[in-house]
């Protein structure tokens, strides 16, 4: 079984303890018969373990699973230098927060295809290669931090070049696939190098995006190596440094590749890019000697939702009494 906590156990369970002692406490104190109390803690206790179960988000394993499989490779390739922790996504939030909501919204519409992962900074890594375990894709995704302000040494978007060769060399020599590549970055170049081609990667792509995040207004990104000042710091101008959004770098990427250019405000605007890449590729249902894993949360969620119905009821014919 595997789990993905929303909220940290440290968090959860000291909450649920003393939540649990205050109704215990409450109960018993009710001038009712004892094996009436007896049922009402045991319905206690049943809905916050059920609480803590959900908030775990557990899935259990599958073997030989029958699973639903696309003939699609598809490669995402993301900027992870300083600038991509700006603040400057949707309501606020740090572009890194969109790029995972955004590649997750991929991975679960794309379920079924193979996935790889690189990321990249003052060099590229590939976090994973082509898989169709799309949730240890996800959890790659997870282990992205911002870099250390001290050795960021700043950005260059060709850097991810020759680990992106690689990985679409190796599969467009597989049979009957289509290769998909999501170049995800704010566009930014600020170690002074010069944007090179990606043209020879064209003919390895069969579809794709690049996704900018950011905005032209730029926003500012939180220190993270323990100084007093609470944002990155331009020593030049004595301000909070700013990061902006550079669609030209993007758009030549796009070009180059033969693929569209999104600035990504939502997860939910490379949607119709999904309808256009499921829509020209070819799926089979096949048994699959694999290990899955099953999100059982739903099972979960309707068992609390059951029992608090059973509470609601109780409570309302007692008070009828």
């Amino acid at each position: 079984m595997k789990s993905n906590p929303v909220l940290s156990n440290y968090i959860v369970i000291p909450i649920l303890a003393v939540l649990l002692i205050f109704l215990v406490v409450t109960v018993l104190r009710r001038k009712d018969k004892v094996w009436k109390k007896v049922l009402s803690v045991f319905r206690l206790v049943l809905i916050l373990t059920l609480v803590f179960l959900l908030n775990l988000r557990p899935s259990i394993k599958r073997y030989n699973a029958e699973i639903e499989l696309k003939n699609i490779d598809v490669l995402f390739v993301v900027d992870t230098t300083i600038s991509m922790w700006a603040e400057d996504y949707g309501d606020k939030a740090q572009r890194m927060e969109g790029v995972q909501e955004t590649c997750d919204y991929i991975l679960q519409e794309l379920a079924g295809s193979n996935f790889a992962l690189i990321r990249f900074d003052n060099r590229a890594q590939i976090l994973a290669p082509f898989t169709q375990d799309g949730r240890s894709v996800s959890d790659a995704f997870s282990t992205i931090k911002q870099p250390d302000t001290y050795y960021a040494t700043g950005s260059n978007l060709n850097v991810p070049y020759d680990d992106m060769k690689d990985l679409l060399i190796s599969s467009s020599k597989k049979d009957e696939r289509k290769t998909v590549v999501f170049f995800i970055s704010d566009g930014e170049i600020t170690d002074d190098s010069k944007l090179q081609s990606y043209a020879e990667l064209e003919q390895y792509v069969d579809g794709g995006a690049v996704l900018g995040f950011g905005t032209k207004e730029g926003g500012k990104m939180q220190a993270d190596n323990g100084y007093s000042r609470k944002y990155i710091q331009d020593r030049e101008k004595n301000a909070d440094a700013v990061s902006v959004l550079d669609e030209e770098n993007l758009k030549k990427i796009a070009q180059d590749l033969q693929v569209e250019y999104l600035n990504v405000r939502n997860a939910s605007e490379v949607g119709y890019m999904m309808d256009a890449i499921k829509s020209g590729s070819s799926i089979r249902m096949e048994e699959a000697e694999m290990i899955t894993y099953e999100d059982i949360t739903f099972y979960l969620g309707a068992a609390l939702a059951a029992l608090l119905i059973w509470e609601l009821i109780s409570l309302l014919y007692e008070r009828r009494m």
